[in-house]
């Protein structure tokens, strides 16, 4: 009789519903037990999948091919000899690597998003943001939420703007990114003559753009930038100190395109009213400057006057005004800079690109014999150890797999069995009135099937339950890692084989067991 027939039938049907009221036990307690083990393995699982996800994301770096080559600046380190040595093509080919570039590193002081803080920022400055390393950095599985300008391809080779970390960004206090972050720059004592708002100690907030916000950064810095913007930073023009009139004689802004231009004309003109009786003109066609680009879409205007010797601090009312009214607008005042060019000293980075990392120990040989440079090996010895561990780590949860199947196999058998002993007279007395070992195995198939199936989905239920509960009470590794992972291609192939498993032991224990004579069961013949 097939499955279908069983069902069909109604005597089978109370069959059915009797004999599973019988093998669920006394208040369902076999439901409940085999739930509960399910339940240990499952967590057991989940908590594996989120432990490799996190040591994953602390230890392997996307960037692991990048090589970085610190610049120590000890005696008789020949950094000047490497990098030419870094341009034959003939070591390219031996050891394995693409290309290079010599960075430079500095902490520099960013406001925070109240303008009122400031923190420190571990800077580092690009030979340039057209190489592959930046376009790694701008990946899309790099990106948080789509913040980004682009490739590398998409930032002017010489912008001030920079890359920021979601950490970075968050410590600032910004919940969004913004177009422009504040740098604190110095020397500007005296700037206040000319309307600028100026601290006690000679600092002034100057915006710079953001180009990206990203997950992780090479090196574990909080910003990037071309070295560009550290020129800028060190050039006689000093075009960041605000104690300049001609920074003060006019009013440039970033107005986002969510800001109609036509609306924010009518805007300043209603304002400057109110400190002036000069006609102010905005003008949003002749202002452009590429090197302040931010990655979000928007207009560089300029608002100007008519009177030559409108003072600065009616300026700066109008500024201010104009600012209140678009706090929450992501307006940002910006400048017409004058830049300046200056010698760089010797970068602090030398970052190689490798195609693999085979050739790297007879590099590190070759570089600290010929050049007295040193290669710091940690993302290397990381990359190795996660995979060592990572492998341990997997090893380890299919053990907890392979374990728990056993355990269920185990558990079917000896209910089975037991239940076998209670009822073996009444399957004798089946047989021996002609219902047949393979519909009485279908039957018991049929319920012990529900009854794993049963457990299967309760089990999964709790886990994924205590894993979103964890998450609501932010019960988290490091504020952002769950402690538990369910969904995996791991989780599935353990339902899987645990559901096909235990059901074909089903089969195969009632096979044997049922292998007796109607006379051996009924008498009880061993």
């Amino acid at each position: 009789m097939k499955l279908y027939d069983v069902l069909k039938n109604d005597y089978f049907r109370l069959f059915v519903k009797r004999e599973s009221k019988v093998v669920l036990g006394r208040k369902f307690s076999t439901l409940w037990l085999l739930t509960a083990v399910l339940t240990v393995t499952f967590l057991a699982i989940a908590f594996s999948n989120a432990s490799l996800n996190y040591l994953s994301y602390k230890m392997e770096d996307p960037f692991i091919n990048w090589v970085d080559i610190k610049n120590s600046y000890k005696s008789g380190q020949d950094v000047p000899g490497l990098l030419y040595a870094l341009n034959e093509d003939s070591n390219k080919q031996k050891y394995h690597f693409y290309n290079f570039q010599a960075d430079h590193y500095i902490a520099r002081m960013f406001y925070t998003a109240s303008g009122e803080d400031s923190s420190y920022a571990k800077m580092r400055f690009f030979e340039s943001m057209n190489t592959p390393l930046v376009d790694a950095i701008l990946s899309d599985d790099n990106v948080v939420n789509g913040w980004s300008i682009g490739g590398s391809a998409d930032i002017d080779p010489n912008s001030i703007g920079v890359v920021i970390t979601h950490e970075f960004m968050s410590k600032l206090g910004y919940e969004d990114a913004p177009s422009y972050i504040y740098f604190q720059a110095g020397g500007c004592e005296g700037a206040d003559e000319y309307g600028f708002d100026v601290d006690n100690q000679g600092f002034s907030k100057m915006p710079f753009p953001v180009l990206a916000v990203v997950k992780r950064l090479p090196g574990n810095v909080d910003i990037i930038a071309s070295s560009y913007l550290y020129k800028q930073t060190e050039t006689n023009e000093k075009p960041f100190n605000l104690c300049q009139s001609i920074y003060a004689e006019d009013l440039r802004y970033f107005v986002p395109s969510s800001i109609s231009i036509d609306d924010f004309k009518n805007s300043v003109k209603r304002i400057a009213k109110k400190h002036t009786d000069a006609e102010l003109y905005v003008d949003d066609l002749s202002f452009y400057l590429p090197q302040i680009d931010s990655f979000k879409d928007g207009d560089l205007v300029c608002v100007t006057s008519d009177y030559e010797e409108l003072d600065y601090n009616t300026w700066r009312s109008i500024n201010l005004d104009i600012l209140n009214m678009y706090a929450e607008s992501d307006v940002h005042r910006v400048y017409d800079y004058t830049f300046g060019d200056t010698n760089l000293p010797t970068a602090s980075y030398i970052s190689i690109h490798f195609r693999d990392l085979d050739m790297l120990e007879d590099f590190e040989q070759y570089v600290s014999s010929e050049y007295n440079v040193d290669i710091e090996m940690s993302q290397v010895n990381a990359k190795r150890n996660f995979n060592v561990v990572s492998a341990m780590g997997n090893i380890l949860s299919w053990a907890i797999i392979v374990f728990a199947i056993i355990a269920i196999i185990l558990f079917v058998v000896n209910l089975l069995q037991s239940y076998f002993q209670k009822v073996k007279r009444n399957l004798g007395t089946f047989k021996a009135f002609g219902i047949s070992n393979g519909d009485l195995i279908s039957v018991y198939v049929l319920i012990m099937a529900a009854i794993i199936l049963t457990a299967v989905v309760l089990s999964v239920s709790i886990t994924w339950i205590i894993q979103g509960g964890l998450h609501i009470c932010g019960i988290l590794k490091d504020g952002a890692f769950d402690y538990l992972s369910l969904w995996s291609v791991k989780t599935v192939c353990s339902i899987a084989v645990i559901v096909v498993v235990s059901i074909y032991t089903v089969g195969a224990v009632m096979h044997k067991l049922l292998k007796a004579t109607p006379g051996d069961l009924i008498y009880d013949r061993q």
